[in-house]
């Protein structure tokens, strides 16, 4: 166990101001580890503690149960940030070289390459599957492989630009805010962790569902 703390369970419930009967749901629904067993008695540790914590705070933003459970088994065998948040893995990635993909032989009527001028730091689209698969689709369709690379560049150039503008206000309110006026203590940056990740989710679905609505408007059959 992290720490040298120790607490029974009616001790633990105390401290983590919840009640007993919420850590014994907890074990059972398997968000919270079993205490270590001497004797008849488990004793608890800091670890339990902030487990605790954190699951009470995801409750207070609405969270199910059975979501904080993803969320922490993610967590625990440490996946990467995006799969803790739940979104999706990627899809695997088209295997079209995009970068090299040949231009198909029929003229395809699209914007010229000066159209796309070309983004300063290029895709990693070992890293963007979905980015990557949607420009071997473009090229599939007849735009020129170099194209399409630009044109994905660009809607990533513009993401990065809409970041820049808005994560500075909305996370410091959602998260830093609240660890600045605290004493910053270890507790409080396992907490500022916590709020970081579920602001990230909280943003992240809330622009995507705005994006969704503007791309919406050219999805119409009579757009």
């Amino acid at each position: 166990m992290a720490g040298d703390a120790e607490y029974t369970i009616d001790e633990l419930a105390r401290v983590a101001e919840t009640t007993v009967r919420s850590v014994r749901v907890y074990h059972e629904r398997g968000l919270l580890p079993s205490p270590e067993v001497r004797g008849r008695i488990g004793y608890y540790g800091a670890d339990h503690l902030h487990r605790l914590q954190t699951i009470s705070r995801l409750l207070s933003r609405g969270m199910q149960l059975n979501g904080i459970r993803e969320l922490l088994d993610a967590w625990d065998r440490g996946d990467g940030l995006a799969t803790v948040l739940g979104v999706p893995e990627p899809e695997p990635p088209v295997p079209v070289e995009v970068a090299n993909a040949p231009t198909p032989a029929a003229e395809p009527v699209v914007p010229a390459p000066a159209s796309f001028p070309a983004t300063s730091r290029p895709i990693d689209w070992s890293t963007t599957p979905r980015c990557a698969d949607l420009a071997a689709r473009l090229v599939d369709t007849g735009l020129a492989a170099e194209d399409a690379r630009r044109l994905l560049e660009r809607l990533r150039a513009d993401c990065d630009r809409i970041a820049d503008e808005y994560s500075s206000p909305l996370f410091w309110s959602l998260a830093r805010q609240a660890y600045e006026r605290s004493d910053r203590a270890p507790e409080a940056e396992a907490r500022l962790e916590t709020d970081l990740a579920i602001a990230r989710l909280i943003v992240t679905r809330a622009a995507a569902e705005l994006i969704d609505q503007a791309f919406g408007r050219y999805a119409e059959p009579t757009a």
